[in-house]
């Protein structure tokens, strides 16, 4: 185990409720189906190129663009007096740089959103690379996204361990044959284990459960 590759939303930070809250607020607006169980099982860890040609079908870039920069204003604006890293995190990442480890970032969000979080916390100091949704053609759970971080890390993926939230991500982590980690933020300890057993609540057990 070499490199440490992290999901950015629901894992760095505990967002989950405040992205939820912002695409609740534009399926009113623009009248489609949305609730709990479909955000966690279709939405979750997807880009926002894939989700809103999902919604809005065979839109222009022009267009995505549009839906997406207004449904993350929504975001931003709910979270931005309440971000803070996920417990535990800057004592871990601590650990890992002092140890020689290999730092990536590895998410579907895009790259306002990766700007607004690790610029906002300074927590970009920390990763040696930083892969976003603008930067992969398949989003999750197709593994292209964290074959990438390892590739730029130096490593094979599985040299790397992904941190992850989602089903979907976790599934690209696995498809990527890096080891796999779930966080229990958007999904309960018992959903994530359908993809795996190692499982933690916040980053003061990741030591404890990879045994570093």
């Amino acid at each position: 185990m070499k490199g440490i590759i992290f999901d950015m939303d629901g894992v760095v930070v505990d967002n989950h409720s405040y992205h939820f809250e912002a695409w609740m607020n534009f399926a009113q607006k623009y009248k489609f189906e949305l609730n709990d169980q479909i955000y966690r099982e279709k939405y979750n860890g997807k880009t926002n190129a894939d989700l809103f040609r999902m919604i809005f079908g065979n839109i222009s870039d022009e267009e995505l663009k549009q839906y997406a920069d207004e449904k993350e204003d929504m975001y931003t604006k709910l979270y931005a007096g309440h971000m803070k890293p996920h417990t535990g995190l800057i004592d871990f990442l601590d650990y890992l740089r002092n140890h020689k480890f290999k730092i990536a970032l590895g998410t579907s969000a895009p790259t306002r959103n990766v700007d607004f979080t690790l610029d906002t916390l300074k927590l970009r100091k920390y990763f040696d690379v930083i892969v976003d949704g603008t930067q992969v053609e398949r989003g999750k759970p197709d593994p292209q996204v964290y074959q990438l971080c390892a590739m730029k890390l130096g490593l094979d993926p599985k040299e790397c361990v992904v941190f992850e939230d989602s089903l979907a991500g976790l599934e690209s982590g696995e498809r990527a044959n890096c080891k796999i980690i779930g966080v229990a933020t958007s999904h309960k300890a018992s959903d994530l284990r359908v993809k795996t057993d190692l499982i933690i609540h916040d980053f003061t057990e990741a030591r404890k459960v990879l045994k570093i």
